[in-house]
């Protein structure tokens, strides 16, 4: 298993966000032949959000964290600075519910999305794939199948 696998499984649920990211954006075109208007986007947002975001934070920050946690100073602070935007982001979704301003509110949620899964992926992500061996790379990968990601670790 290379380490470009040990971390698959997350990177493929980061696609998606970045996918949704793009749809609810502000003046997106990628979403008019998939939403139609601002209320679908909302119910669209809140549902990715409670059916996808929340099993995502959670594996993040209960199975992928306490396993790297204390590698490196550098790794600690970028998962503190990442959790801290999944309260951010959680915070922005509920936002929808006061219903003024919806259009601007799912901007700023995309950009915090978007902003969020490219910390990961360019800067979380390689650290700890340089960081640690081939190894401990793979038992990072056997733990994370183990604790909740099986159903997408096909390579």
């Amino acid at each position: 298993m290379s380490n470009r696998k040990s971390l698959f499984s997350i990177s493929h649920d980061h696609f998606h966000g970045l996918m949704v990211a793009q749809i609810i954006k502000k003046g997106s075109s990628v979403s008019k032949d998939l939403l139609n208007d601002i209320d679908d986007k909302v119910r669209y947002t809140i549902h990715f959000y409670d059916q996808e975001l929340v099993n995502h934070f959670y594996i993040e920050e209960q199975i992928l964290q306490p396993l790297v946690r204390g590698i490196s100073k550098e790794i600690d602070g970028l998962f503190d600075n990442l959790i801290n935007e999944h309260k951010l982001i959680g915070d922005l979704v509920k936002s929808l519910n006061d219903k003024t301003d919806l259009e601007n509110k799912l901007d700023k949620i995309s950009t915090a999305l978007e902003n969020h899964i490219n910390q990961e992926e360019r800067v979380l992500f390689p650290k700890i794939q340089e960081t640690l061996s081939e190894d401990e790379l793979e038992t990072l990968s056997k733990n994370l199948e183990k604790n909740g990601y099986e159903h997408i670790f096909k390579y």
